[in-house]
């Protein structure tokens, strides 16, 4: 039978109408997934006005995101279809200037929705329309159109076919290469679909230039769906997760799930190009990321069945779901450090691969100013240590000309000033502090981890304090390690020099997780973050603080003072408690990031 496209509009329609704002990197990762399972085409964003849907006010920030960018650079060489909806010619310019190679453009087919919608007549919102189209094609960009309240209107009652008739007309005129019919308030049924679409047809309207774009609103969806396609539509849009909604249309459903699509049509012999699982493992995720239910059928039987542990019909255990890969975006380098931001969530990668990342004079200077700064910063919650290359860290740099060792007097307090401050900044960060070790690991490079609060590391990451054999002793990061490893423990390691391997850090408790290789590494860091979401950052900071209070003043007066100071801190009536508990009490999935992310956009 022949095949469709799907055209996926989650990122846009099905965002829009969130009403909790949804973080940019929340966006990208879900259009990376997207990407990653075949899908032809997906709708990105909407440059449109930050008043009139503030959902996509990141418009900008989504398309200039560096991997969004290689996308629409390749869409010459490739089959993906990447449209962004505009409104306008000022819309347009913005794409235009992006790299959008392709654009939509909305009119209703009723007066009563274009006025409340875009505020503007039938007539005014098809003139607007082609002032997009004709400018769009003459700077080479493909336009697609969209025409909605095809059944209905919720101002006006039923639209006449006529109308809808003349909106295609006009769209395909302008220039469009397809028009979408969209049944806004999902009242459509079998038998509206089917006439309309001979209507048209009739009418001379090619059918291969037609695609439908259904609401699920009274469950029957994916029946019309069916119906447009035996009637010649071999294009539908539709939503992972069933996301979306009408705020014109009370107890409006979102759009039909792309996943329920699928599984239709791969059932029924018709190919649709898209791995069926991984959409499914997208939907999960994005109904989780919104706290919501995930209104597709097959995608929640899916996820059920797909479950880790789970036996599916063969009676195997089935593969693991994917761990979110968090993009991370460029913010800051210099000699020797490359620093990235994904959300609230900091990276600090250590950059001298060639000299296995030793610390210079300017990288301790500069990695103590990060730690500074972030700690200042109450849009991060979560600082990451890792290195390019081999090595995590060698230490300090030992090299001719470069090491402050043999010298003495002020060049020696100079140094131990500045070890000390450094790992004094990472130890008392008010931020979770994560070591991501990414190779073998000697002298400060040690420190320099287990001042951190988590370690993570590959299997080959083995841990050397090899001071002794060159006649020195690990002074500065002394207590950091004594303290996570535990005194005996430090001591034969410290004076045998040998190396210690991950399993046995593993084993010792003082490494989260080891990793086979380096690509394991960043699943498991983008799953240690993900994971993390679900921490408060100021029940984060108190929870440092009781174990530091166990470890420096166990049994004392001042651990016994901290501990009342911290419940009483934690019971607070405007403390992050009293919302954690209020989300738990109605139900909800607490996610602190996106908490965090929202308190920011309130104080702007």
């Amino acid at each position: 039978m022949p095949a469709v496209r799907i055209v996926e509009v989650g990122p846009r329609d099905g965002l829009q109408n969130v009403q909790r704002t949804v973080p940019a990197a929340t966006k990208l990762e879900l259009i990376h997934r997207l990407e990653q399972t075949g899908l032809q085409a997906i709708e990105l964003t909407s440059v449109v006005s930050p008043k009139a849907v503030p959902q996509l006010a990141d418009c900008r920030t989504v398309l200039g995101d560096e991997y969004v960018q290689t996308l629409l650079q390749g869409q010459k060489k490739g089959h993906l279809r990447l449209p962004v909806l505009v409104p306008n010619l000022k819309g347009l310019d913005i794409a235009i200037e992006y790299g959008v190679r392709e654009v939509a453009v909305f009119v209703s087919a009723t007066e009563g929705f274009s006025r409340a919608n875009i505020n503007c007549s039938v007539r005014e919102g098809i003139e607007r329309a082609r002032a997009v189209a004709e400018k769009g094609r003459r700077a080479g960009v493909a336009v697609r159109g969209y025409v909605s309240c095809i059944f209905a209107d919720p101002y006006d009652g039923p639209t006449p076919p006529s109308a809808v008739l003349h909106c295609v007309n006009e769209l395909l005129g302008m220039g469009c290469y397809e028009v979408s019919l969209g049944d806004t308030l999902g009242v459509g049924v079998t038998s509206k679909v089917r006439r309309l679409i001979e209507y048209l047809v009739q009418n001379g309207v090619p059918v291969e230039q037609l695609a439908g774009h259904f609401h699920d609103t009274y469950g029957q969806a994916l029946a019309n769906v069916w119906q447009a396609y035996c009637c010649g539509i071999r294009v539908f849009d539709s939503s992972v997760g069933g996301l979306g909604g009408c705020p014109f249309a009370p107890g409006a459903k979102g759009n039909v799930a792309t996943e329920d699509l699928v599984y239709l049509f791969e059932n029924a012999g018709v190919d649709t190009g898209v791995n069926l699982l991984k959409l499914a493992e997208t939907g999960d995720w994005i109904s989780r990321q919104l706290s919501k239910t995930n209104e597709s059928r097959a995608g929640t039987a899916l996820s059920v069945k797909h479950k880790p542990g789970s036996v599916g019909c063969t009676g195997a255990p089935t593969q693991q779901p994917t761990v979110p890969k968090l993009r991370w975006t460029p913010v800051k380098e210099t000699e020797g450090l490359q620093i990235y931001r994904s959300g609230v969530n900091l990276k600090v990668v250590l950059n001298r691969p060639k000299n296995g990342n030793a610390l210079t004079v300017p990288m301790i200077s500069q990695l103590c100013d990060v730690f500074e700064n972030a700690d200042s910063d109450s849009s991060i919650s979560r600082i990451v240590i890792t290195a390019n290359g081999k090595f995590f860290c060698t230490g300090m740099d030992l090299g001719k000309g470069s090491t402050q060792v043999g010298q003495g007097g002020s060049t020696s307090t100079a140094q131990f000033d500045r070890l000390t401050r450094l790992f004094e900044l990472i130890d008392n960060s008010s931020k979770v502090t994560i070591a991501c070790m990414n190779g073998p690991t000697f002298g400060g490079g040690v420190g320099l981890a287990f001042a951190c609060d988590i370690r993570i590391c590959v299997k080959t990451a083995a841990v050397t304090l090899s001071e002794v054999r060159l006649g020195l002793c690990p002074a500065t990061i002394s207590k950091y390690v004594a303290r996570e490893w535990g005194p005996a423990f430090t001591r034969e390691a410290m004076l045998s020099a040998r190396p210690i391997s991950a399993q046995e850090l593993k084993s010792l408790g003082v490494v989260a997780g080891v990793a086979e290789d380096q690509q394991q590494l960043q699943r498991l860091l983008d799953g240690l973050l993900t994971r993390l979401r679900g921490s408060s950052p100021d029940a984060s900071r108190m929870s440092k603080e009781l174990v530091k209070l166990s470890w420096a003043h166990a049994g004392g007066e001042k651990q016994a003072a901290g501990i009342k100071a911290l419940f009483e801190r934690m019971m607070r009536p405007d403390g992050e408690g009293a919302h954690g508990v209020k989300q738990f009490q109605a139900g909800k999935k607490m996610d602190w990031d996106a908490y965090v992310e929202d308190k920011l956009k309130a104080k702007l």
